[in-house]
């Protein structure tokens, strides 16, 4: 019993690491670091440190969005007690502003994890009354600056996911009949199809629109 025991014990690695950005020196805080075996994880801090336990034949995720998922196995980032990996993520070949959200899919957790993050940027006005030190920390603190910066990139993500549950590249295709129209360049044309007008518009009063500036835009010869 007691070599079996030691046996597991040896087998379980505590993974120390930092995760940088792909200048392989700029430290990523907020991304998440999770055991793909048994889904339990973290997220690296404010200097982009973590800490992990698996097992040797585990593999750990390292997942941020706008970032290629990184898959490496557990004994590849070990490197001892005492020393820490290095984990470089890469961007994705679009950006964010770019991108068809049904092509970007977001973890259940990542989107939990997100919602969370601007509740908690929305509560300092609360604290401000219950509890005026705390807020002042959260207004002023470098941890604070990082987590209203992060929440208004996540609002942003959600906001750019209900607009294309409405209006994306296909559905534009479909209304028009015109398989080969640019839909960056007609969105831009279209100033006045702004994300805040198609999400709080539906059916013919969205459609109309779209199609209005459909024909200014074939009057005009653009493509």
């Amino acid at each position: 019993m007691l070599l079996l025991l030691n046996f597991q014990g040896f087998s379980q690695y505590l993974i120390k690491g930092i995760v940088t950005e792909p200048d392989s020196v700029t430290p990523m805080p907020f991304v998440y670091v999770i055991n793909a075996q048994t889904g339990q994880g973290q997220m690296s801090d404010g200097s982009g440190k973590f800490n992990i336990i698996a097992n040797e034949k585990d593999s750990i995720i390292f997942s941020f969005v706008g970032f290629l998922r990184i898959k490496i196995a557990a004994n590849k980032l070990y490197k001892g007690s005492y020393k820490e990996c290095k984990v470089i993520m890469q961007e994705t070949a679009y950006k964010l502003n770019q991108v068809v959200i049904s092509e970007f899919k977001l973890k259940p957790y990542e989107k939990d994890y997100m919602k969370r993050i601007i509740q908690g940027s929305k509560t300092n006005v609360v604290n401000a009354m219950q509890s005026p030190i705390t807020a002042l920390y959260m207004q002023f603190s470098q941890k604070g600056k990082e987590q209203r910066k992060l929440a208004k990139i996540f609002e942003d993500i959600f906001i750019q996911e209900a607009v294309a549950k409405k209006f994306n590249a296909e559905t534009l295709r479909k209304l028009t009949g015109d398989d080969q129209i640019d839909f960056e360049r007609f969105r831009k044309y279209c100033y006045y199809l702004s994300n805040d007008f198609i999400i709080d518009h539906d059916g013919y009063d969205l459609y109309y629109r779209i199609m209005d500036c459909y024909y200014r835009w074939k009057e005009e010869g653009r493509k």
